[in-house]
């Protein structure tokens, strides 16, 4: 009987500090973004709301961080690159860019959701949705990282 109250003791024990270090994790995850951002990129990331853009998706070393986000049509989401490499945020799928449908004579590959370019450490890019759907997208530069955008109305 003392071993199962033992083990059952150490069954707590290990939950509750699991639990603690998962909440621990959560709380740390939006302080270490702002800690991403590079010197010299105004030191912390814009909230929501600011300037022109009404949700913000940072690009850190784990990838797109929220990697889904909920809008509106026409709300404009704002790619901030707080992570030590290149990202460059485009519409799936790759390599074609081509699945949101929006394009004009100024998109660089197959829609306008698409940067264009690799965005450095401390660089921003927005895009405003004018198309209700789920819009997913990637990293032109490492494809495996993916995020998507599902627009309502």
């Amino acid at each position: 009987m003392t071993r199962w109250i033992s083990v059952f003791l150490a069954f707590c024990f290990f939950a509750g500090a699991g639990y603690f270090l998962w909440q621990t994790y959560a709380a740390d995850a939006v302080a270490q973004i702002q800690a991403d951002v590079p010197a010299g990129s105004g030191g912390e990331v814009p909230e929501a709301g600011d300037d022109n853009f009404d949700v913000l998706i940072a690009f850190t070393n784990k990838g797109f961080e929220p990697s889904t986000v909920t809008i509106r049509k026409g709300q404009t989401v704002r790619w901030v690159n707080t992570s030590d490499e290149d990202v460059w945020p485009a519409s799936a799928v790759h390599p074609t860019h081509s699945l949101y449908p929006q394009k004009s004579p100024t998109d660089c590959l197959g829609s306008d959701f698409d940067a264009c370019r690799g965005l450095k450490p401390g660089e921003s890019w927005e895009f405003t949705f004018d198309h209700v759907g789920e819009w997913r997208y990637h990293d032109h530069i490492h494809a495996y990282r993916t995020g998507s955008v599902v627009v309502t109305e």
